[in-house]
């Protein structure tokens, strides 16, 4: 169905992670976000980074085929709005100005790259209009990237603080599971790699009852960690625990993803899993929620917002 076909609103929002890009094409109705549209495409960025920080050939060509598709499905759709946003990995590269005016051309919209704050404000955007009404106290919303890792703390719609870490799964994973084996040792090392990032943050000293993991490797390990009996959408330590025990007797990165599903689906995931623990061990997280949202659902909405605001000041009465 194309934008012409309906009233209701359609807007589009394009990552360019450092792992994959992602498109979210989505129509508001009666107040509420339905996706309508939805691809992901692994292009590798961070992974091919090479040791003068510059993004390899292979991978660039991966990821302009990758834009080149994302176009037609949004000139087939045609969605009201569109944003584009680079995150970690364009924001590290050193020939990134190369790369952008041609990722540009290939997907026929301007490309922003963003840094870690607004990658957080997106995020809990996302987390905070998904929740609505359920939740409305404090909460810690953790975004877990590829190449980074944010941390908001908010109460309700309001963000009260963001921090961001330059420690993502895929450098965590290239740099302690690099031949793919999973030992106890390189865990431990992980982990420890991984407390110390978070080390600093200043978050407060308190002990967290809502937080939430808004990104695709939270998913990932919640729903391996339900096949070993945690409740849905859950992980706590002692689950975490048991995902390391799990990963460590399977022995090697590619048994893992033929044992299970998502870890097929979300590339270096005991980077991710490393990076989790060490974050609830710093921070004293008991346990953690995955939530289906995050940068792109708040990409929508927060174009949605905005046309409402403008729809609002466009109204002689100040009403849309």
């Amino acid at each position: 169905m194309h934008a012409s076909d309906t009233e209701s609103p359609i807007y589009a929002a394009v990552e360019l992670g450092s792992d994959s890009f992602r498109l979210h094409v989505g129509r508001f109705e009666d107040g509420a976000l339905h996706l309508v549209a939805t691809l992901a495409e692994p292009v590798r960025l961070a992974a091919t980074l090479d040791e003068d920080g510059m993004l390899c050939t292979a991978a660039m060509r991966r990821a302009l085929a990758c834009l080149d598709a994302f176009r037609g499905v949004l000139d087939a759709w045609r969605p009201q709005a569109v944003r584009v946003v680079a995150t970690s990995a364009l924001r590290m590269a050193r020939n990134a100005a190369l790369f952008l005016p041609a990722a540009g051309k290939a997907l026929g919209r301007p490309i922003e790259i963003i840094a870690g704050d607004e990658v957080g404000r997106l995020v809990y955007l996302g987390v905070a209009t998904t929740l609505g009404a359920h939740d409305d106290g404090p909460r810690l919303v953790v975004d877990i990237g590829s190449g980074a890792t944010e941390l908001v703390l908010g109460q309700g719609a309001a963000i009260r603080r963001i921090e961001s870490f330059a420690i993502g799964a895929v450098r965590q994973s290239l740099t302690f599971f690099a031949d793919g084996n999973l030992d106890a040792a390189a865990f431990d090392a992980a982990v420890r790699s991984s407390r110390s990032r978070f080390a600093e943050a200043r978050l407060g000293a308190q002990r967290w009852q809502l937080v939430y993991g808004a990104c695709g490797t939270v998913r990932a390990l919640a729903e391996i960690a339900q096949l070993q009996g945690e409740p849905e959408g859950q992980l706590s330590r002692a689950g975490l625990e048991r995902l390391r025990a799990n990963f460590i007797a399977h022995g090697h990165v590619a048994r893992v993803r033929l044992a299970h599903a998502a870890a097929e689906r979300v590339s270096h995931l005991p980077g991710g899993l490393a990076i989790l623990i060490g974050l609830m061990e710093e921070l004293d997280i008991a346990a953690l929620v995955a939530v289906n949202a995050g940068l792109r659902v708040g990409a929508l909405w927060d174009l949605h917002q905005r046309a409402v605001a403008v729809n609002a000041l466009a109204s002689p009465l100040g009403v849309a």
